[in-house]
């Protein structure tokens, strides 16, 4: 039996896509809030919601609303895990955010104005922060009431790397209002897999 052309273009993609290690897996422990902040290490105003309104989960029954803390200076809310890392690794990460009309952002963000960021830090041997990519999630320009992908950030581990945190922050350079929701965070280490050429063969002689 000979291959269809379109089934050929979908077998090759799938060795594409394993030569490039888009098999990898999320390594987040409870990544979409179903256990609430377990496997999270939270700090200031951060708190699991259940899927009741205005909480309404992007996917599953948990999210996460996080705030500022209110003390009329610059001050961040946030969590994370953490995670072994070496020099020359490469990391992706990406979330899901959103707040509600009924306790809106305000503003236009940063610097003035809360903002949220997901983030990878990068830490050495002395617990120093050496380096980190990041990207703002949320704030008061997004849409309310709905989810916003984040897109992904990628970052290479530098020298010195012995272990990285997977972030998402929330930023309160004053007082102003209104609560950020997160649902969904992907942590992936990048590790591109060649493929075995002899699979390719077994592969056509099931279709000949």
């Amino acid at each position: 039996m000979k291959l269809r052309n379109g089934f050929v273009v979908v077998l090759a993609a799938v060795f594409v896509m394993a030569a490039t290690g888009a098999f990898a897996q999320n390594v987040l422990v409870n990544p979409g809030f179903e256990s609430g902040l377990s496997g999270w290490t939270p700090f200031g105003n951060v708190y699991p919601e259940g899927p009741a309104w205005p909480f309404i989960p992007n996917s599953g029954n948990g999210l996460v609303s996080m705030f500022g803390n209110w003390w009329g200076v610059f001050n961040v809310s946030g969590m994370f895990q953490e995670f072994p890392a070496s020099p020359g690794d490469t990391w992706e990460m990406s979330s899901f955010a959103s707040f509600c009309s009924c306790d809106p952002m305000v503003g236009v963000g940063a610097p003035n104005n809360n903002w949220v960021v997901q983030k990878i830090a990068w830490f050495d041997a002395s617990n120093t922060e050496i380096g980190g990519v990041e990207s703002t999630i949320l704030d008061a320009t997004f849409a309310a009431d709905v989810w916003h992908g984040s897109g992904t950030i990628s970052g290479v581990a530098p020298a010195g790397t012995v272990k990285l945190q997977a972030l998402i922050l929330y930023l309160q350079p004053l007082y102003d209002g209104g609560a950020a929701h997160i649902d969904d965070v992907s942590l992936v280490h990048v590790q591109p897999v060649k493929a075995q050429s002899s699979t390719w063969g077994q592969v056509k002689a099931l279709y000949r």
